[in-house]
């Protein structure tokens, strides 16, 4: 089965100065990363995603910098867009033709055919890349740079989810895990409010959503429970207890999201924590009862899974930047 297309850049250890040149080679596409105050000589990065189809999804973490997009690098480059949900940092500057204030939980919404002047503060983060041809409905219209509450949340569960489900997606199911993020994108700019996007046919399941990004947010809470839960996304217990009865039950699937959290977590090359930090930050009390669910669940053990994927990352080594410039080019293409 054909490996998707990864695209990795881990600036971590690296000196300074090369470190800067891979990260000023990965965003420079999109803008020009510039020192955030004058003793600032080399403003870095890392960022670690894969291509899936037609569309670019990203863990990116920087430091404090300044990015640019200026009308050359607008004229020279395709003018996506980018839908960057920060979960810690965020930034203030030029975005889509409005000044704007983005920062943790609140998804910047980015067209690139606009200049971009920003001033970030050190950040981890989430980069969906979708491009414009995928987005004909949007493309004609003025985007606001963030959405209101209700909208900003559903477009952050669903970057979430679409993040953590990309460490682990095969060949064959990429194609409808793009149609359902173009539609869902496509619905959530119409008209309407958000009051009536809950109950549009392409966001039946954002309740679900939303109720796994509440897992999400808690996994390490002892209250993590159904009625907190239920309270979170505005709904009853009873109506909970509906949505996840075709998946076991509410707390199987919490479980099973604080399972498949840890093994994305140990497909990331960014992630360093230890197992024991990592099962604790998950809600599990102890280390062998994570050990034995971890191994029912995938049939492996957590410290071979991540072995495994240590391997992985170490014979497919750093992503040439000539890769990410190629598929920077084609996304939304006839290739």
């Amino acid at each position: 089965m054909a490996a998707l297309n990864r695209l990795d850049y881990i600036t971590t250890g690296l000196p300074n100065e090369e470190a800067f040149e891979m990260w000023k080679g990965v965003v420079g596409a999109l803008f020009q990363p510039r020192a955030f105050h004058p003793t600032q000589r080399y403003p870095t990065g890392s960022a670690s995603g894969v291509v899936l189809g037609d569309i670019i999804v990203a863990r990116v973490v920087f430091g404090a910098q300044s990015f640019r997009r200026d009308k050359e690098l607008v004229a020279q480059t395709p003018d996506h867009f980018l839908f960057h949900l920060y979960n810690v940092g965020g930034f203030n500057g030029l975005i889509t033709g409005h000044h704007a204030t983005i920062w943790s939980a609140q998804v910047a919404i980015i067209d690139l055919g606009y200049e971009v002047d920003t001033l970030a503060a050190s950040s981890d983060t989430i980069s969906l890349i979708v491009p414009r041809t995928l987005l004909p409905g949007i493309a004609g219209t003025h985007l606001p740079p963030r959405l209101e509450p209700e909208r900003n949340r559903l477009l952050a569960a669903h970057l979430m989810s679409l993040r953590e489900r990309s460490t682990t997606l095969e060949e064959p199911e990429v194609a409808d895990v793009v149609e359902r993020t173009v539609e869902f994108l496509r619905t959530l700019f119409s008209s309407s409010r958000a009051a009536s996007l809950l109950d549009a046919p392409s966001l039946d399941t954002s309740y679900i959503a939303l109720a796994e990004q509440a897992i999400r947010n808690n996994l390490a809470s002892p209250d993590l429970t159904p009625e907190m839960i239920a309270n979170e996304i505005g709904v009853s217990r009873a109506t909970l207890y509906r949505m996840f009865a075709p998946y076991g039950g509410i707390m199987r699937s919490v479980q099973e999201r604080r399972l498949l959290a840890i093994r994305a977590a140990l497909s990331d090359p960014l992630e360093t924590r230890r197992l024991s930090r990592l099962a604790a930050d998950h809600g599990f009390s102890g280390n062998v009862h994570f050990s034995r669910s971890f191994r029912a669940q995938f049939g492996i053990t957590a410290s071979e899974f991540r072995a495994e994927q240590v391997a992985i990352a170490e014979k497919a080594g750093q992503t040439g930047l000539d890769v990410l410039d190629w598929w920077w080019k084609r996304l939304g293409t006839d290739r």
